[in-house]
Parts: structure tokens; sequence; C-alpha cells
């Protein structure tokens, strides 16, 4: 009978072949990635790996290096790695690199008995080898450390023997060799860069020291110190895109390596923290590799409120407090993200947890304030906004915003007399505040003190000229107090002149035109109302047209 031939010899040559093709483009990206350390080589090698294992399942070598990558990543656990190397093993008894991978990461999971096997195995296959002798001595090392029983002289005599002969083999090993002639001439080069361009700062070149460190970043494994000193530069000079685009490629580069990652974000909240997507992609980074690390949440929390999404604040907010539950700022930010959801009772809860931690007076009393507001406008229980704000002014030595908020209740619920008392101990501490007067003027013309009234808005209006509700507020009393239509027309105008898109002040301009006989002026002004009213909503849109239509009634 006779043998029969395979059917499809030139499909399996092609996979073969596509298989050694992406091995080898995977090795050179692999090479060039440990000699510089780029990302791109990093990801190519991973891809070409994959892409090897795929076309030839049986390639061993492929998976013990796919293995080392995807570690070095973060992408795949020691386990992991530890499984890929003992499928190179099984596809390779013989393959003493796959027998030295799978040592290397069982010396990491611990396992020191199983590497040390799997290390005299590789150097049985391939004696003259400088690299699994070293890693073996190191790994012998590593376990007499961690030994909790006595010391073995036997274990450290073993572990000199490796090293020396590993340190003498490496003569003997090509690879080693190539490796280390590269980076020699790669640490050369750095130097040599590194001189120059230090010598063109030094005389105050930076631009030319920039340009050559630029040129250098290219042939160079220690491009991130290259990069950071172009930033360094960048930031002498106040070019902040520049120096930024430096600094991530530092993060980038590195691998995100957390120490690069503060540094770029210290950068950006310095210099550009309106980069909000940028450093919420760096504290992911860093909450990514330490998951407790509770800083991280808290700023992630605020950095989502300034993009005012306020469910992923909530929820970095809530992860902040699962790693440090007692901490009364993590309390108040979580507390000020419910109050922006509405959700009023967590956020009260919050708020007496942070209160009663009380880590700073002032910082607390900040917080009573906060939590009078929801008492008073949300609850509408006065009473307890007020005992709020009264335990508040222990707290704190700058009471007047306090006593201004006290006042403001009081006058909130017609308690003309207290609301007076407490803007008056306000401007004690804070007698240059236009608002604060302007308010008590307006608690003097409910108590139709109209003389008292005038003096304090007058004061309003001399310490803030533009003061515009200020203005209109005084051509009020004029007109509806003293029956002084002229007077209040020059404040109105002046109401609008500061801000035209004051719907009151062109409704109460329009009213002393009305009073003063000037039908047509009152029509343009009532119309103006209206039509700024349809967006503003600040008055009854009937109450306008009303008084308009009554200009012209028979």
């Amino acid at each position: 009978m006779l043998k029969q031939k395979n059917k499809f010899p030139q499909k399996e040559d092609n996979i073969m072949t596509n298989a050694q093709n992406s091995l080898e483009m995977a090795v050179k990206a692999h090479q060039r990635y440990l000699l510089k350390s780029k990302s791109e080589d990093l990801t190519t090698a991973i891809n070409c790996y994959i892409e090897t294992i795929k076309e030839n399942p049986n390639q061993s070598s492929a998976y013990y290096r796919l293995a080392t990558l995807l570690h070095k990543n973060g992408q795949i656990g020691v386990e992991s790695a530890i499984e890929q190397c003992k499928k190179a093993v099984s596809l390779n008894p013989k393959d003493a690199n796959a027998h030295m991978y799978l040592g290397y990461f069982l010396s990491l999971n611990q396992n020191f008995d199983e590497a040390k096997e799997e290390f005299k195995t590789a150097i049985k296959l391939k004696p003259i080898t400088s690299r699994t002798r070293l890693v073996l001595a190191l790994t012998m090392l590593e376990k007499i450390k961690n030994a909790k029983t006595k010391k073995s002289i036997k274990d450290y005599t073993n572990a000199l023997y490796y090293g020396i002969t590993g340190t003498l083999m490496s003569v003997f090993d090509a690879a080693s060799i190539k490796m280390m002639c590269k980076n020699i001439a790669d640490d050369l080069n750095f130097a040599k860069y590194r001189a120059i361009g230090e010598f063109f700062e030094k005389i105050n070149s930076e631009k030319k020291a920039y340009n050559i460190y630029l040129n250098a970043v290219d042939n160079s494994k220690k491009s991130i110190a290259l990069y950071e000193r172009m930033a360094k530069i960048a930031i002498k000079k106040n070019r902040f895109d520049i120096a930024f685009d430096c600094l991530n490629n530092v993060v980038i580069l590195s691998n995100n390596d957390p120490m690069k990652v503060v540094s770029a974000i210290e950068f950006v909240e310095q210099y550009q923290n309106d980069k909000v997507d940028e450093l919420i992609d760096y504290y992911t980074v860093l909450a990514n590799k330490y998951p407790e690390f509770s800083k991280c949440y808290y700023e992630l929390g605020h950095l989502y409120l300034k993009k005012d999404e306020k469910i992923n604040a909530l929820s970095a907010f809530k992860l902040a407090l699962k790693y440090d539950e007692n901490n009364p700022y993590y309390q108040n930010s979580l507390a000020y993200a419910y109050v922006q959801l509405e959700q009023y009772d967590s956020a009260i809860e919050l708020y007496k947890k942070a209160l009663e931690a009380n880590p700073n007076d002032e910082w607390s009393a900040v917080v009573a304030q906060a939590l009078a507001a929801i008492y008073h406008q949300i609850k509408g229980n006065s009473e307890a906004a007020i005992s709020m704000l009264q335990n508040s002014l222990l707290l704190t030595k700058n009471k007047s915003q306090i006593h201004e908020a006290i006042a403001d209740i009081y006058y909130d619920i017609e308690n003309l007399d207290s609301a007076i008392e407490y803007y008056q101990l306000a401007l004690k501490e804070d007698s240059e505040n236009a608002k604060i007067y302007s308010r008590l003027a307006m608690a003097y013309w409910e108590k139709d003190s109209i003389e008292r009234s005038i003096i304090y808005y007058s004061k309003a209006i001399e310490l803030d000229s533009t003061y515009d509700i200020a203005y209109n507020n005084l051509g009020v009393v004029f007109l509806d107090g003293l029956g002084d239509a002229n007077r209040a027309m020059e404040y109105f105008k002046t109401a609008v002149e500061i801000n035209p898109q004051y719907v009151l002040a062109h409704f109460n301009l329009a009213r002393s035109h009305e009073v003063s006989g000037e039908k047509i002026a009152a029509a343009k002004q009532y119309q103006k109302a209206l039509n700024l009213n349809k967006n503003k909503n600040e008055l009854d849109n009937k109450l306008i047209e009303e008084r308009l239509y009554k200009l012209f009634e028979a």
C-alpha cells in the first residue's frame, strides 16, 4: 500500500513560515524594548508572540517570552506566568530557557525548592550559561533570607559557587555579551548627550540643550531621563504644554511607574489644573496600582465634581471612605456629593459624623454652615439651622459670615429685629461688605424705616459702584417710599446700565416712567422686561403684561 501524501503541504509550510516570521519580529521588538524601554516595542512584542502562538501552538519559546512581558506589564500574575512556562516546558522539555524562566517565576512565588530544580535542569541542558547560574545564586540567597530555621553554610556555599561560576561564564555567553555591549554603547551615548546638553543649559542656551535631548531620545534606553530634562527646560521657559507632553511620555515609557505618575500629577496641579481628564487618568492609574490608597479616590471625586459628573464623584468618595471610613474630610466630600444629587438625608448624616470628629475648628465651622443651609433651605427647620450656626460661632474666629447667615434666616422667617441685630454684628468684623449693608437696608425697609434704609443702601453703593441690586432697591425706596419718581428713575437707569439683563430693574424703571406720565418710555421698558423675562423668569409675565396694557386703556 502506498504511503498517503499530505494533501495540504503548502498550507502547512505557510503556517510555519508565518509563525517563524512573527517570532522573529517579536524577538527583535523584545530586544528593542529591553534596550530602550519604549512602550510601542513592548506592545509589538506582545502582539507578535501572541500571533506566533496562534500560527504555531507548539512554539515553546513564545510562551515563556510572552509570560515575561505580560507579567512585567502587569497584565498577568505570577501564577499565570508559571502556567505559561510550564506549557513551554511540556512542549519542549529540552529547552533550557523554558526551565530557566519557569524557575524564575517559581522563585517569585516563593517556591524556592521547585525553582532550584528547574534552574539545575536548565544548567544540565545548557552548562555554559551565565544567566541561569546567576539567577539560581540569587534565588538561593533569597531562600536563605526567608528561611525561618537556622541558616545553612552549605546553602551559602552553593549560592557562592553558582554566583562565581555564573560571573566567569558570562565571558562565554554570547547573548549576555551582546546585550552588555549594547548597554555600554547606550550608556556612552546617553552620557555624551547629557554632557553636551548640560553644557548648553549652564550657558543659558536652553533651546539648544532641548534640541540635543530631543534628538537623543529616539536612540537611548534612558529616554525617560532625557524627557525629564526636557520638561524642566520647558517649565523654565513657561512652555507648559511642551512640559506636559514630555512628562506624559515619561509616564508612558516608565510603564506607569507610580513615582513618575505622581510627578506628572504635581506638575499638572501646579501649572495646568484645567487638564481634568488627564488628572483623572493619572489618579486612576495610581488607584489601579494601589487599590487601598484612599487619597486617590478622594482626589478623583473632586475631579469628577469639576466635570459635573455627580454619580462618578459619589462613587469615588464612597471608595475613599471604604478604605478610610472615619476620615471626616472624606465624609464631608461625600456629603457634598449627596447634596448635588439632592439626597439630603444621607448628606445630613455624613455632615454630622464629620462634625463629631472635628479635625479643625475653622474647617468644622464651614461644615456646620453647610449643614445649617440644608436644615433651613431644604428641611424648613430654621430653629435647627440657627442652632447649628450658633455652635459654629464657638469654633471660628471669623464670625462675620456666620452672623450674616443667621441674619438671613431671621429675615426669611420675618424676625426683622433679630435679623438687624445679626447684620450689625456681621458689620463689626466686615465693615466694608456692601452686600451686608444692602441686606441691612432691606430689613429696615421691611420695618418701614425709610431713612435708615436709604443710608445703608447708599453705603452699599459707596462701597461697590457696580452693585446693580442696591441701585434698584434704593430706586424702589424713593419711588414707593417717598413717591420721588425722578430720583428713583436715576437709580433704575444706573441699575440697567450696569446689568442690561436685569428684568426687575427694567420693570421698575417702567413704573417710574409711568408715574411721571411718560407712557411711551414706560411701554418700552415694560416690553424690554417682558422680552428678557422669557429667559430669566424673574417675574410673573402676566404682571408685566397687565401693567403694559393698562398704559393705553381709555
